[in-house]
């Protein structure tokens, strides 16, 4: 092999790698910015109110992600400033899975989210939210065109989820009162969308939110909240006079 032989592989060698590291770099930098982008698009379509993100970073190369500023707004009809600010989301991603068609995240961590928890004569804040993802989920999950598997995207499965230290403000938009703040317990789900081979984005938001939802009207049924919803349908004066008095 001849010395300019030599000098040309040395330099494609160098070149190459400057270029796989260029490729390393923009990923690492451009990731954030497109998981971001998504969560703002496809949020609202999932949930039906408004979500507010302020940054999203990611490790590719270490396969973590953090969410930080992630606020769930409220439907229309209630008066809260919203129904989920999530705190600190942390995750860690399968890296050997993303260029597979399941997705699997390893761990999602998610600390003191506040959830606020809304009563009006149309239920609560996060029922309506939870109606609202059933129906995303069910015009999806009959749709076959190739658009529509397009909009899914790819399927997830979520090893293990936990939420701690969170606490719920409960409020009632027909009571003057101050509302009333409770903690909650841990939160521990397992191997979501494992069964299944994977669930959409979707599914995935909609299986949480239910035993998030599950978990907040379980510790509120204490202060006999539980049948405060049919009780202000029914009579809504009654009602309100025992909400004033939970509230005081």
């Amino acid at each position: 092999m001849t010395t300019r032989t030599k000098r040309v592989l040395i330099g494609a060698a160098i070149a190459l790698s400057l270029a796989l590291a260029g490729g390393l770099w923009w990923l690492s930098h451009s990731l954030d910015s497109l998981v971001a982008s998504a969560i703002r698009t496809f949020g609202p379509e999932i949930t039906g109110v408004a979500i507010h993100l302020d940054r999203v970073k990611i490790d590719a190369l270490d396969g973590r992600a953090e969410l930080h500023g992630l606020v769930v707004g409220n439907p229309k009809g209630f008066s809260t400033d919203h129904a989920l600010s999530l705190g600190e989301i942390g995750m860690t991603l399968d890296l050997s899975s993303l260029t597979k068609d399941v997705i699997v995240i390893k761990q999602i961590s998610i600390l003191k989210p506040d959830v606020t928890y809304e009563l009006s004569t149309e239920g609560s804040n996060l029922g309506v939210i939870q109606r609202n993802v059933d129906r995303y989920v069910g015009r999806h999950r009959t749709a076959t065109t190739p658009q529509a598997e397009r909009e899914q995207g790819k399927k997830l499965v979520i090893e293990t989820l936990t939420i701690k230290n969170a606490t719920a403000t409960v409020s009632a938009a027909v009571i003057h009162g101050p509302p009333i703040s409770v903690p909650l317990p841990d939160l521990h789900l397992r191997d979501i969308g494992k069964q299944s081979g994977g669930i959409t984005a979707g599914e995935a938001v909609n299986q949480v939110l239910a035993a998030l939802t599950q978990s907040v009207t379980r510790t509120i049924a204490s202060r006999n909240l539980g049948g405060m919803i049919d009780s202000l349908r029914k009579d809504p004066r009654s009602a309100v006079d025992k909400l004033k008095g939970l509230f005081r």
